[in-house]
Parts: structure tokens; sequence; C-alpha cells
């Protein structure tokens, strides 16, 4: 099937992977939810595909084919193609973690911050409609990331866009292969 759609193969770059070629398209319309008119796409792939769930890749979309970045939520295999469900990713999330300082009597005299890492991630901004249709958001939720498995922990400091994010949890069974992370405003001095 995937030999049908020739002239709409778009080349992609799998981190960490070898390059492919997959179809894409957009799954939601204007009427629906602006989530997915602007972030969800479904794409036909390669019967060998080597794209899994939580891989990230990049490929020029849109009319003026600008370079996006995307990550992988579900890989199916169906009875005549292999098809993926992607989200653009929206930000790149810089990981911060608090390392505590101890003085000759083992005594806590301050932490150092050291950056852990930097991911691209698909984030959203709760609001009362998500509380009212995700009973598992915690009541101090501000912001949702989903990104690729990566050293994270509870109480790292999530920058993005300038802004201070406390991880909260970290949900390994809403997606495989991901991470669904929640995060409340982070006050702290650290």
């Amino acid at each position: 099937m995937f030999a049908n759609f020739n002239r709409f193969k778009t080349p992609i770059n799998i981190r960490g992977k070898e390059p492919e070629k997959i179809v894409m398209t957009r799954v939601g319309k204007t009427g629906t939810s602006l989530f997915k008119s602007n972030f969800v796409f479904s794409c036909l792939l390669q019967e060998n595909t080597k794209l899994e769930n939580g891989d990230i890749f990049t490929a020029k979309t849109g009319i003026q084919k600008r370079e996006n970045t995307f990550l992988v939520i579900s890989v199916r295999q169906a009875d005549e193609s292999v098809q993926a469900t992607v989200y653009r990713c929206n930000g790149v999330a810089e990981i911060w973690r608090a390392t505590p300082q101890y003085d000759e009597f083992d005594q806590e005299v301050g932490s150092t911050l050291e950056m852990v890492g930097k991911i691209p991630v698909n984030h959203t901004t709760v609001n009362a409609q998500m509380r009212l249709l995700n009973a598992g958001l915690l009541p101090s939720t501000t912001k949702e990331f989903r990104m690729p498995k990566c050293d994270i922990q509870e109480l790292d400091r999530i920058v993005l866009d300038g802004q201070n994010y406390c991880v909260d949890v970290i949900d390994l069974t809403k997606f495989d292969g991901l991470f669904a992370v929640q995060t409340s405003n982070d006050n702290r001095a650290l």
C-alpha cells in the first residue's frame, strides 16, 4: 500500500536510526480540538520501518516546508500497512536537577543545580476541560509534557521558554515507550 503514495512521501531523519520516508496527514479538523488540528498527525510507514514508540524524527512539512520535530506516540501494524500517530513537538525542555551539598559535618549547606538534558517535547497547558475529561490530573498540575524516555526524576525542574516547572508525576503507562509528565509552577529557590 505504501507504494501507492510515492508522490506524497516525505523524507524523515530519525534520531539514532537510518532515514526513511513516510506519508503524513493531519488528524484533526478545524471544528474539533485545536490540539488535534495543530499537533497530531497520522502517518503511513514503510513495511520494514524501524520507527518505534518514543522515537524523535525531523521532517519538512507545511506549505513552506519548514523543518519540524515529531514524537512517535504509537506504531500499529494493520493488515495492509504500518501506521503511526505522531505529535509535533512544540518546545524544547531543559531538565535541571538539584544536588545537595554537604559540609565536613555532613550538614546540608545548599545545593547545586545542573542541567541533566535538553529534549524536544510536546506540551499542553492544563485547562478546565482537560481536568473534566482526565481524572488522573493532579489539582496542582499546570502543564503536561509528553517526551521520550530520558533521565528525569520527580522534583526535577523543567525550564521551558523561561518558565520553571516542577516535575510532580512521571506516568510510565499512559503512552508505551514515552513519559507523560505532570508539572506545577516551580517557585523554589534552588
